[in-house]
């Protein structure tokens, strides 16, 4: 599907055709153009807050306006920083000092052969191969240099580091591919490089400039140009370049889609079971067999990073089930969806069962069906409902797979590659409830809960449940990786998170409780952010949470706590929560309630919940 399309669907009318007029013509007056349109509207339609940093080696002030624009539109508030041409040590060794780091969504850090290894242009001219293969050392050296220059530096500000293209514009390309020493080996020695880094460093991250590149072609750049500004684009060159750069960033601010839900006929096989039985269905390793399958691979991959699977079929249950278990080509088994909903009901109603049976929200979902006439009435009846595919060719509904941002994530952590397992798990918990008894169904349960400070160990996992809960979640403030480290380095702060085992498996962590200090009073503690995962509601583990939290504020000295509900459209839930846990309102309006506790603590742990680390218990 259209990227471009997909977000900026909420906008007004006007802003859409302006920006789309904008980067179909690559015209930087329509992109300015674009760009103040944007600007007249609300803050609320404008997006998150997005502070971004440029570190380069060749000149980016000319595509300022371009990604301006591209980053507008994830949406999000853009603020646009470049730091001096070339300067990327220097600069980066400066941040600490500067009122930026307070705020900085993420740095970037772009460079190319031209500038970082020039030398690998002209190899004979420059010693090949023992001189070059020990300039190749020295540049290694650098680029590990940069990322902990930053690290110490950056407050724990997201590093995006970019791979090193291959240069456009070189001779002797068949020499070039012949010696590990040579232009291409070489360059492929630095990325390798820059994919280590990332691996081994938390909150470092590619932006591959190399494998954009490649899909983009030779096309994008503009050797005048580079030659007379050090800018290597073409007009067309810096939308391609700003879009991925924007799609790169956007998961800091916007979370992914949760669960895909996808129909059955001429989507996971191609034909109808009920009309043209088991052995009429195509599945196999031939066209048009071969795309159902691709697409079943595509599915079981989301499935397996954690993206919940929801099966949408009209059809009767009993021939849906056979084909899974006939089909010997099927890798999608009837367990991998987390809700089957087959039947005759309308697909949107059967959906938004789905979704009260997970505990997300419909925004949490995407649609995948080949009828037009269920993906219309989809459209119509739950437009937070993203729908991928755009027609029923199942060519076309594999490349909506393959092309779609629904579920980019910069990380995936163990808790999302559990998901699924711990929605069945829920179900089985549900099955079991005891309505008329619910202190013995939580104790049936064997609840266990760890209790571990924010750190570098679940830094990612408490980031993604800051910036993707909605329902439990008393404030719903979204803080970057820097704001959270900076309120984590506070004196007296108390940031924790809570890992949940019962007699179904290990939840991962499920619970995230963060509190400061008040700067003007330092035995005043302010609850920040209170927020519990979806698939562990209703099972009380906020109050352990709380009770944790509050006996070491008591342990700390700390006289009084100060909490607030903000409301939002889906938080409702936790609307009294505060007054439910023995807080004393002390103002309220439609938007929020202010709380206080005071004096603070001791404050009894639950009785249905075991602690592992018993010493927080009082």
């Amino acid at each position: 599907m259209n990227l471009i399309g997909h977000w900026i669907r909420n906008f007004p009318e006007p802003q859409k055709v302006a920006i789309t007029e904008a980067f179909d013509s690559a015209s930087l007056a329509k992109i300015r153009r674009a760009a103040r349109l944007l600007e007249k509207l609300d803050p609320e339609q404008r997006g998150s807050m997005l502070d971004v940093e440029f570190v380069s080696t060749f000149n980016l002030e000319p595509v300022l306006p371009v990604l301006q624009l591209a980053l507008d539109c994830l949406p999000s508030r853009a603020h646009l920083h470049l730091a001096p041409l070339d300067a990327i040590e220097s600069h980066i060794s400066q941040s600490e000092t500067t009122p930026l780091q307070e705020t900085l969504h993420a740095r970037v850090v772009a460079w190319r052969v031209e500038e970082l290894f020039p030398e690998l242009l002209y190899p004979f001219s420059s010693g090949f191969p023992k001189q070059l293969a020990s300039r190749a050392d020295e540049v290694v050296a650098r680029i590990g240099r940069v990322v902990n220059l930053h690290q110490k530096n950056s407050k724990g500000v997201p590093l995006f580091l970019s791979t090193i293209p291959l240069p456009t514009n070189f001779s002797n390309p068949l020499f070039a591919a012949q010696d590990r020493d040579g232009l291409f080996g070489s360059v492929g020695r630095l990325n390798q490089e820059v994919y280590e880094l990332a691996t081994r460093n938390d909150g470092v991250h590619v932006l591959d400039l190399a494998a954009w590149a490649t899909s983009e072609g030779r096309g994008h750049t503009d050797a005048t140009l580079d030659l007379i500004a050090r800018q290597p684009l073409s007009s067309r060159g810096q939308v391609a370049i700003s879009l991925f750069i924007a799609r790169c960033l956007r998961p800091l601010i916007i979370p992914g889609r949760k669960a895909l839900a996808v129909d059955l006929d001429n989507t996971l096989w191609g034909g109808v079971v009920g009309e043209d039985g088991i052995g009429g269905l195509k599945l196999g390793h031939e066209f048009p067999g071969n795309v159902h399958l691709r697409i079943q691979r595509e599915l079981l991959e989301l499935r397996k990073r954690g993206i919940l699977l929801v099966l949408l079929s009209k059809n009767n249950e009993t021939d849906a089930r056979e084909a899974f278990s006939e089909l010997s080509e099927m890798v999608v088994k009837w367990d991998d969806f987390a809700v089957r909903q087959v039947n005759w009901e309308q697909k949107h109603e059967n959906l938004r069962s789905a979704a009260r049976e997970l505990g997300l929200g419909l925004d949490s979902f995407a649609f995948v069906d080949d009828s037009d006439y269920e993906r219309e009435q989809m459209r119509q009846f739950l437009p937070e409902v993203l729908i991928l595919n755009e027609n029923s060719d199942p060519l076309h509904t594999l490349r909506s797979l393959w092309e779609t941002d629904a579920f980019d994530s910069l990380t995936v952590t163990e808790e999302d590659r559990l998901r699924h397992r711990d929605y069945t798990a829920r179900a089985a918990r549900d099955v079991e409830a005891h309505q008329d008894d619910l202190d013995a169904f939580l104790r049936s349960l064997r609840m266990e809960a760890t209790i571990e400070e924010i750190g570098p160990s679940n830094m990612d996992r408490a980031l993604a449940m800051i910036g993707k809960t909605n329902q439990f979640n008393l404030t719903t403030r979204r803080h970057s990786r820097s704001q959270l480290q900076t309120m984590l380095e506070m004196p007296g702060s108390i940031a924790l998170t809570l890992r949940l085992r019962d007699k179904f498996g290990d939840q991962g962590i499920v619970g995230l409780l963060l509190a400061i200090p008040d700067k003007r009073n330092h035995v005043t503690l302010a609850v920040d952010s209170f927020l519990v995962s979806c698939r562990a509601l209703g099972r009380g583990v906020e109050d352990a949470l709380w009770a944790v939290m509050v006996n070491r504020a008591h342990r700390q000295k700390v006289k009084r706590l100060e909490a607030e509900y903000l409301a939002t459209p889906k938080n409702g839930m936790v609307a009294s929560l505060y007054d439910r846990l023995g807080l004393r309102r002390i103002e309220q309006n439609s938007s929020s309630t202010r709380y206080h506790m005071e004096p603070v603590g001791p404050y009894p742990f639950p009785t249905w919940i075991s602690l592992a680390n018993k010493s927080d218990e009082q």
